[in-house]
């Protein structure tokens, strides 16, 4: 009786426990749609090929000696697949970056079965220069990143048999000096960057599939690594995810244990390049991949793990602490070998992306969770400041974003993935400088955030210029803001003199400010200035113009024009 009451206190505690870290709801995934490949599809990247939003696909074909480019239609859809590129034998591993810094993506790969790291150069246009090869004896897995703090992109890559891993430093024109080769665990199979010590120099995990073990290389800074340090992980450990699990600022390692009957182990981080012993959580069958992102929106990170074996994808919802609550799988191609994550439908949610390695075909899984105060954008929500026009936005220029559940407290709102300054913030309303990074771009993707939250991205074209004029009502038309040349209010009541100066005030006029030139009452009208006001006001242009002769008096049109971009029609300056 005695035992009976404590299995049941045991089991209300128990319950009680589990109760507390419930998450606010539980992620939910739906099938959108599926694209064939090539032969064994064993692993993918994500990238912008074509400045296209969102991103297009690139898939390593393992059966094909192959990579292949899927191009985005959006909505989770895909043009036919570029012709394959030529890789070395039995790619496993691809990954992106601009190795020649030409502002191209590039890619490389990694060829178990030849023994060679490919190096594609991108020709900006979907398609890629004949590989170029780099001896690399057995590569398993390969990470770019930065290893030597130069600003130029370095390659990791770990090679199976020699239980090594090697740094390949990049001279920034798509060549790599010499291998620096490290020792690790027993059958290296993947890899990934981190700062584990937080230092701010990047380290490097290694998935040790023999030795059962995880080997961490804390970095030094100039391109080499500390020897390593080993800990044991799960039976067979393969590929690895990195994220702050437990939410207590240190980096930590989940992998897969993939000869199981379906584990991950996760490894809570010391934040002095040391982990904890490892803890074991259910998955499907043989999980052969791993991925880490808040799926659920709750504010911990969650794992989503490809099972080879089972021909689904398990959901494990993160609690905040060292625990999952138990998998939620579901169902995708056959011999799932790896997932992507990307926001494919641009609802600002991620979803995942599957490579299924042996009914050679790409499932996207649609994130179907609903995001509580969500904050909301559509179409021609983002306009000119001043004009209230929408259309093209310039940098420097000041816009107002008009939506729902925008602010008014902890708001970012990001144009290609950079903070822009904020000048004001609402509800339903945020008013912003377009970043000057976006010079030069044809489109930029805008995301506000509110408490951590992203609105679904909007793309919106960029111009070099895209001008506005401020009016007195506020509303982008009628009386223009503006100043007679004694500095007071032009107004009905008060119009500038004729042959008198005035001061327009506007925003999109670009960085820095292009040729201005302003027509009143339909003539040429002598411009003094065109710059930043006096005050120096974050995004205002001002214009100190002189009127023309023989215009009339009264209410008369005025027009700026910046470039090729021509302010708003309908404002107007009064002139005696």
């Amino acid at each position: 009786m005695l035992e009976t009451w404590r299995r049941s206190i045991k089991g209300a505690l128990g319950l009680l426990a589990v109760s507390a870290i419930l998450p606010a709801q539980t992620a939910s995934f739906i099938f959108k749609n599926e694209v064939s490949t090539g032969a064994n599809p064993v692993s993918l990247a994500i990238g912008n090929f074509f400045d296209n939003i969102p991103a297009d696909l690139v898939v390593a074909q393992g059966g094909a000696a192959s990579v292949a480019l899927l191009r985005s239609q959006g909505q989770g859809f895909f043009f036919q697949p570029f012709p394959s590129q030529g890789t070395g034998k039995d790619p496993r591993v691809v990954g992106t970056g601009d190795f020649n810094r030409d502002g191209i993506l590039d890619l490389v790969v990694a060829n178990f079965g030849s023994g060679t790291v490919s190096l594609l150069l991108g020709n900006g246009n979907g398609t890629f220069r004949p590989q170029l090869t780099l001896d690399a004896l057995s590569p398993s897995s390969l990470v770019v990143g930065d290893f030597n703090g130069d600003g130029l992109l370095d390659l990791a890559v770990s090679h199976q048999t020699s239980n090594s891993v090697s740094i390949l430093l990049g001279n920034g024109n798509g060549t790599f000096r010499a291998a620096l080769d490290f020792a690790v665990g027993v059958g290296p199979v993947s890899i990934a960057v981190g700062d584990f010590n937080g230092d701010g120099i990047p380290d490097l995990a290694v998935a040790n599939s023999t030795s059962n073990s995880v080997s961490i290389l804390l970095g030094i800074g100039n391109g080499t690594f500390r020897t390593a340090l080993n800990f044991a992980a799960g039976r067979t450990p393969a590929y690895l995810a990195l994220g702050d699990f437990n939410r207590d600022g240190m980096l930590d390692v989940a992998v897969v244990n993939y000869i199981s009957a379906g584990t991950i182990s996760l490894l809570i981080g010391n934040g002095n390049g040391s982990l904890q012993a490892p803890l074991s959580f259910a998955v499907g069958p043989n999980p052969s991949f791993i991925v880490a992102a808040d799926f659920n929106f709750d504010g911990n990170l969650d794992l989503a793990v490809a099972n080879t074996g089972g021909d689904t994808v398990s959901i494990l919802m993160g609690t905040g602490t060292r625990a999952f609550l138990p998998h939620l799988d579901f169902t995708v191609g056959k011999g799932p070998a790896w997932i992507g994550v990307t926001d494919f439908d641009a609802d600002g949610k991620p979803d995942l992306v599957v490579a299924n390695s042996l009914s050679n075909s790409i499932f996207m899984l649609a994130n179907n969770v609903t995001v509580p105060n969500q904050p909301s954008i559509t179409d021609h929500s983002v306009v000119n400041a001043a004009s209230f026009i929408d259309g093209s936005v310039a940098p420097g220029e000041v816009v107002t974003i008009f939506g729902s559940n925008l602010g008014p407290t902890q708001t970012r709102v990001l144009f290609n993935s950079i903070p822009a300054p904020l000048l004001y913030v609402g509800k339903d309303q945020v008013s912003a400088i377009v970043p000057n990074e976006v010079a030069g771009q044809t489109t930029a993707q805008v995301v506000v955030e509110h408490s951590g939250v992203p609105s679904g991205p909007l793309t919106i074209p960029v111009a070099a210029s895209a001008p506005g004029l401020f009016t007195a009502t506020a509303s982008g038309r009628g009386q223009a803001a503006a100043l007679n040349e004694d500095l007071s209010i032009n107004s009905a009541a008060n119009p500038a003199a004729q042959g008198s100066i005035v001061v327009l005030y506007g925003t999109g006029a670009g960085q820095p400010v292009l040729p201005v030139s302003v027509t009143i009452d339909g003539k040429g009208a002598k411009v003094l200035y065109a710059g930043a006001p006096g005050d120096a006001v974050a995004g205002v242009t001002q214009v100190n113009v002189q009127l023309p002769d023989g215009i009339h008096s009264g209410a008369v049109p005025v027009v700026v024009r910046v470039g090729a971009g021509v302010s708003q029609p309908g404002v107007t300056l009064a002139v005696q």
